[in-house]
């Protein structure tokens, strides 16, 4: 038994060596449901873009959640902005009970202009995005000094490219 759980450790180890995990979580509003696919595509593309990159251990799951939310009187306070969040060890207990150990997780929240972004076009809400993203990437500088293998402006400079390369910015 000790011996199968050492070698689900050493497998779970080898496959995260050289890989960046990459997603855009949503906290969207029924009526900006519409651009819920705008927000999937581009997390999935993003996370293409990094999936083979290295930047370092410290960091190997990247989350940013997407708050897009039209605010109600009396309701603000439900979708505030998480602050970023670094973990060196992160436990998620999933829906069957299992609980999954990510190594290495940097979260953010980002908050869309609700009006700007749902009324905009498809490629008008991911300039929006886009930016938003990379103004956001600004929180790796509120990364705690134990977070030393990570080469955050190579990542920043990657994400920037990215956009270009897709004509965002």
């Amino acid at each position: 038994m000790v011996t199968s759980y050492k070698m689900d450790i050493c497998h779970q180890e080898i496959k995260y060596l050289g890989k960046m995990n990459f997603g855009i979580t949503q906290e969207i509003d029924a009526e900006a449901s519409a651009k819920s696919n705008i927000i999937i595509s581009f997390s999935e593309s993003l996370e293409d873009f990094l999936a083979n990159k290295d930047y370092g251990n410290d960091i190997r799951n990247f989350f940013i959640g997407c708050i897009c939310v039209m605010e109600r009187p009396g309701y603000e306070d439900w979708f505030k902005v998480r602050k970023p969040r670094y973990q060196t060890i992160s436990k998620v207990k999933l829906l069957d009970g299992s609980i999954r150990e990510q190594n290495g997780v940097f979260t953010y929240d980002i908050k869309l202009d609700f009006d700007m972004f749902v009324s905009a076009t498809e490629e008008e809400s991911k300039r929006i995005l886009a930016l938003e993203i990379l103004n956001s990437l600004s929180n790796l500088d509120a990364l705690p000094k134990k977070v030393k293998n990570f080469d955050k402006e190579r990542f920043k400079s990657d994400i920037e490219a990215f956009f270009k390369s897709e004509k965002l910015i």
